[in-house]
């Protein structure tokens, strides 16, 4: 009888240690379906791989109050910048893919430095995309003293003078540079690239007529070409720009050109798409508000919202063609 009352104690007992596998895979995957429906729990870390002050961190800042409304918790912005944006990326893409942390990328981070540093210390693969935030266009401006009020005129004149006229950009292998490179490859011109430590810098620049010319920040530039201290002759977008009508576009006199700026939101791989879809409809929710929508265009950023498959196939094109570029100049940034 003891013996009995034992072997049925042990089969007791083993069905209770069974009981967590009775549903099968379902149950398995229980604790990550919790932590999913419960994300999330704590503050968001969103890496802002530039410095505070510049368009990368107005963007971010800009949608954070309505960000952080639609997700439920604070979205804290994490100004990591130097290594042109690498040292940043690096840290997102090192991150644990549980989405707790965003990482903030561009044209630089995602189709330029790939190409442009040997060992940029992450590869696009290490994310998956949320959103595509926005497009912005860049400026090409020059100093008042330059004799070029259109930019045809500035192209006769680079014409008539090679290798005497001067741009300005935010350093070698910025967005900025690249974009004045294939202006100078696709207009036949020959310009002189000085670079600075940032875009303001580069402004600066051409406001004491260090530089004739820069492919300039909008957020530096506009301030200065609004008090006629820069000339404003075309935008680098492939059509005008909403926050300056009047301005047209380089694409206008050299047909096929542009080098739109562009920016969105990434995870680290692997992170589970039900957290993507809650971060991802909060970004969506800050750049959709009409006073965020206005503040940006008026600093040239077009609020675009685009979805993770959307931004996924502009990051391929955009490395496919910049790749091309940079691989026929015969840049590289070590």
């Amino acid at each position: 009888m003891p013996i009995i009352c034992n072997l049925r104690r042990r089969s007791i007992l083993k069905g209770f240690a069974l009981a967590p596998f009775a549903g099968g895979a379902g149950a398995l995957t229980s604790p990550l379906a919790w932590a999913q429906d419960k994300f999330p729990s704590k503050s968001v870390t969103f890496i802002v791989p530039q410095a505070a002050g510049g368009g990368a961190d107005l963007l971010c800042r800009t949608v954070q109050a309505k960000a952080q409304e639609s997700l439920g918790q604070s979205i804290i912005i994490d100004n990591r910048p130097g290594a042109a944006g690498n040292i940043g990326t690096v840290a997102g893409a090192r991150a644990a893919p549980d989405g707790y942390t965003m990482t903030f990328v561009n044209l630089s981070t995602m189709a330029l430095n790939p190409h442009l540093y040997s060992k940029p210390g992450y590869s696009v693969a290490d994310f998956d995309p949320l959103v595509w935030m926005a497009s912005v266009a860049n400026i090409l401006v020059v100093n008042p003293n330059v004799p070029a009020k259109t930019l045809q005129e500035f192209i006769a004149l680079a014409k008539s003078k090679p290798g005497k006229l001067t741009y300005s950009s935010a350093g070698n292998g910025s967005g900025n540079h690249l974009g004045g490179e294939m202006l100078k490859t696709m207009a036949q011109i020959d310009l002189v690239h000085v670079p600075y430590k940032g875009g303001a810098p580069a402004v600066v620049a051409v406001l004491g007529g260090e530089v004739d010319a820069s492919i300039a920040d909008p957020l530096a530039a506009l301030p200065h070409i609004k008090s006629g201290k820069l000339r404003a002759l075309a935008v680098t977008s492939a059509k005008r720009a909403a926050g300056l009508p009047e301005v047209p576009a380089i694409a206008e006199v050299v047909k096929g050109y542009e080098a739109t700026s562009w920016a969105g939101a990434v995870v680290p791989k692997g992170t589970p798409s039900a957290i993507s879809q809650k971060l991802s409809q909060a970004l969506v929710a800050g750049l959709k508000d009409a006073a965020n929508a206005e503040k940006l265009r008026s600093q040239l950023y077009e609020p675009t919202a685009g979805s993770s498959a959307e931004f996924a196939t502009l990051i391929r094109k955009e490395n496919e063609k910049w790749s091309k570029l940079i691989k026929q100049l015969g840049m590289r940034i070590d």
